[in-house]
């Protein structure tokens, strides 16, 4: 645990681009990669969920592929519809962003890899507010050494509540009140820095332009 521990902080501390794991980032800067549009054969995302008593609609989906292997599908759920970071925060009530694992995970790895993109994406005025949240994030993943294939993530922002995070149905942790968490955690996908851009136009439902033949 403490050199998992050891590990985050120096995320933390380094900076953007340095420790987060091979699988979970692209080749340099984050590219727009023409697979993480392709369609996902393996995992499926309800079209509507409830998340704290609200119905909520799929607003869009994607596959993350690493080396044109699958890593995970994801899903953006919200109440209305929304094309931007700004709108899907703006969105009144509950949100939820689902991931389902497409290939075998260590929770270590999955939980430096989001400190990293949360990192990456943070406000400079924020990134120091954001420290204790985020070594908090990382311990709760060290504490799983496997996500199999197939499990199921969902970070979930409850009005009243917080962030909340479970894992196949199980609650993580206690609720995270801390109201700069959920948007640093949105910021992963739909930052100005995202794992993917493609992906990131997929869950905001917006057609990826295909390069002009000729």
């Amino acid at each position: 645990m403490m050199i998992r521990t050891r590990t985050a902080l120096c995320v933390l501390a380094c900076g953007a681009g340095m420790l987060a794991p091979a699988w979970a980032q692209s080749v340099g800067a984050p590219a727009r990669s023409a697979s993480a549009a392709a369609p996902s054969a393996a995992a499926g995302l309800a079209p509507t969920a409830q998340v704290g008593g609200q119905p909520l609609k799929l607003n869009g989906k994607g596959v993350r592929y690493r080396a044109l292997a699958k890593v995970y599908e994801i899903g953006l759920y919200a109440s209305a519809r929304v094309s931007s970071l700004e709108q899907f925060l703006a969105a009144p009530g509950a949100k939820r962003f689902q991931l389902v694992t497409l290939r075998e995970l260590s929770g270590d790895a999955l939980g430096v890899a989001m400190v990293q993109g949360m990192q990456d994406n943070a406000p400079a005025a924020e990134r120091a507010k954001l420290i204790n949240q985020m070594t908090l994030l990382s311990k709760v993943f060290a504490d799983e050494p496997k996500v199999a294939p197939g499990s199921t993530l969902t970070i979930d922002l409850l009005p009243g509540r917080g962030a909340v995070l479970t894992l196949n149905g199980r609650q993580m942790v206690e609720p995270i009140a801390d109201p700069l968490f959920f948007p640093a955690a949105a910021r992963i996908w739909l930052g100005p820095r995202p794992v993917d851009f493609i992906l990131k136009d997929a869950l905001l439902g917006i057609e990826s332009k295909k390069p002009e033949a000729g």
